[in-house]
């Protein structure tokens, strides 16, 4: 009788374990999705860029909330009805070419951050001739990452917001 009573238990055991394994990891898994989707929600940030939008793109400002850590930036482009580009300014001036032939999609990414009013805590992309459409995305290692789009102005190295524009905008 002492026998069956442990076989009993042994087996009772035994099956909650089996169920503790069936239906555990998906709880467990929701609750991870939860948490990555919490971290995404803030390390993550896109932009798409149209200047047939109203009023128009004119550069997006991409970057973190902080200075001092790094951040990864993507950027892809598109080049229709003629030959185009894109240039990735940073904060001391410094400027990054990058030649779309017509036609075509060039896409390009970075690891950036770190060197404070130089790739932090933003840099500006800014569309050349026939490129009419951008996508860029910034992963940030710490902090909050942004991806700003803007309608104001660009001379040069210097980006200004439009009306209704995040005063990220206006770069430096």
């Amino acid at each position: 009788m002492k026998g069956t009573k442990i076989l009993v238990i042994i087996v009772a055991v035994a099956f909650l374990a089996l169920i503790g394994q069936m239906f555990l990891p998906a709880s467990v898994l929701a609750d991870d999705r939860h948490r990555d989707n919490d971290f995404h929600a803030k390390k993550a940030k896109h932009s798409l860029f149209c200047d047939c939008s109203t009023p128009p793109d004119t550069h997006l400002v991409c970057g973190t909330t902080r200075a001092d850590k790094a951040y990864t930036l993507n950027v892809s482009a598109t080049a229709s009805g003629a030959d185009g580009g894109f240039n990735l300014f940073f904060r001391d001036g410094d400027v990054m070419p990058f030649s779309v032939p017509n036609g075509s999609t060039y896409s390009t990414s970075h690891a950036l951050g770190g060197v404070e009013d130089v790739d932090t805590p933003t840099v500006m992309i800014v569309p050349t001739g026939g490129v009419h459409s951008m996508m860029a995305s910034v992963l940030a290692e710490e902090g909050k990452a942004f991806c700003t789009n803007c309608t104001g102005g660009v001379a040069g190295a210097t980006g200004t917001a439009g009306p209704g524009d995040s005063p990220r905008c206006n770069f430096p």
